[in-house]
């Protein structure tokens, strides 16, 4: 996988030999897992929010004695795959990765990841229960093991949802790798319901300059969310783009950033949680800015909806179409305004502010329209003194707004509810 590929450091410092060693035949890969040419490496997962180490990945090197070289580690499962070893490189893998992992010191919070190329899914090769004996073996508990689905060429979702259930009978946590990117898709990640999901770096990285990326990142860490599943960012290596993904709501991170790969547990760990400790004091600075913005965006809001409340009190009922058209010319920040009934029908037109033109496709809805579905009546029909909305995209205009809603009593006494759509202040 590309992140794996990332993440792997060559194994050995050997100098390249006096030879052109690409005039070499590489070594076959079934003499590689018989000569033990495959290592394991580690990278730490950690929380931004606790400073905490969750896990770590086990991430396969490999070496062509021959030509003395490091493999890539994409072309490393490649060849595998080619040369019909896949699934004997995979559990060789698997099985140093449990190994090292149950000696290694301080892992005994720690969940490991292990990697599992779809490619294999389906072979007469090892499966999660042998995996789960492997780790019995070891003394590793299976609730600390995670397997971490790549996919890779092309894959059945029913194989890969039927996979995901023999892990979870094994007592396995599932991870599906680099979403955003690939076959990975909303659907996919539903049937498949991991435990966590990796953000691929293609997606996250650049987020804290790209608002289209800050809600791509926000919309898969939502889907996530609501399939139980927790979010990992992998490979982003800016401080402001790891700062702005926990803002989001992302906690758990992996990277060069963080901590490079290394073949000690402690090692990596150690400065995982070191790297952690500097971004948070950014990112505790950065929660005081965003909820100082907040606070200075509500009470924005608050005075614009107390001046179009005062006014819409000396309205008459049968003149609201009038009072409106004033208010909205008259108070300052506010992009739209419209009046419902009890009912949730509309008793004004939309007024929009002037000189405001909705983008093409758009258009306010007219007095008469049955809004009576929308949150911001139903929460103050049914007994919200009043009401503000998340950040959404006004079909009035086309513009990102939030929508506040309150009771009005006119001064004929009717009740009404006015509406009123201002700009999203707080994400500007």
């Amino acid at each position: 996988m590309p992140a794996l590929a990332r993440s792997i450091l060559p194994v050995l410092s050997i100098p390249a030999p006096a030879t052109d060693v690409r005039q070499r035949r590489p070594l076959a890969m079934s003499a590689m897992l018989d000569e033990d040419g495959l290592g394991t490496a580690f990278q730490p997962v950690v929380s931004l929010r606790t400073g905490m180490c969750w896990g770590v990945e086990a991430l396969a090197r490999g070496h062509d004695a021959e030509a003395n070289e490091a493999i890539e580690p994409t072309e490393l499962f490649d060849r595998a795959h080619a040369e019909g070893v896949l699934d004997r490189l995979d559990r060789r893998c698997r099985r140093l990765a449990v190994e090292r992992f149950a000696r290694a010191e301080r892992a005994t919070d720690l969940v490991l990841m292990l990697n599992w190329d779809t490619r294999a899914l389906g072979s007469d090769g090892i499966g999660p229960a042998d995996v789960g004996r492997l780790v019995d073996r070891h003394g590793v508990p299976r609730g600390h093991v995670a397997i971490e689905i790549v996919e890779r060429g092309e894959n059945n979702l029913d194989a890969l949802v039927r996979f995901r259930e023999v892990c979870r009978d094994e007592g396995f946590l599932v991870v599906v790798d680099d979403f955003g990117a690939g076959h990975p898709s909303a659907e996919r990640l539903a049937r498949i319901a991991p435990d966590a999901v990796k953000i691929d770096p293609g997606v996250a990285q650049g987020v804290a300059a790209s608002s289209a990326r800050r809600e791509a990142c926000r919309a898969i860490t939502e889907l996530a969310r609501s399939i139980g599943a927790v979010v990992i960012a992998e490979g982003v290596e800016r401080d402001d783009d790891l700062v702005e993904l926990a803002m989001l709501g992302i906690d758990l991170f992996q990277g060069f950033r963080l901590a490079p790969p290394d073949m000690e547990i402690h090692v990596v760990t150690s400065r995982g949680v070191a790297s952690i400790d500097e971004l948070r004091v950014q990112l505790r600075a950065r929660a005081e800015q965003e909820l100082a913005r907040r606070r200075e965006a509500r009470a924005a809001h608050e005075r614009v909806f107390v001046a179009v409340v005062s006014r819409m009190a000396h309205v008459l009922s049968t003149e609201l179409d009038e009072g409106a058209s004033a208010i909205i010319a008259s108070v300052e920040g506010l992009e739209a305004l419209y009046v419902l009934d009890l009912r949730g029908m509309q008793l004004t037109r939309t007024w929009l502010q002037t000189g405001l033109v909705p983008r093409s496709g758009f258009r306010p809805t007219a007095k008469g329209t049955d809004l009576g579905l929308k949150d911001y009546f139903l929460e103050v029909a049914h007994g919200a003194s009043a009401y503000m909305s998340r950040p959404y995209v006004s079909m009035a205009s086309g513009l990102l707004c939030v929508t506040h809603s309150r009771r009005v009593r006119l001064a004929d006494g009717t009740i009404v509810i006015i509406c009123c759509d201002l700009p999203n202040l707080a994400s500007e």
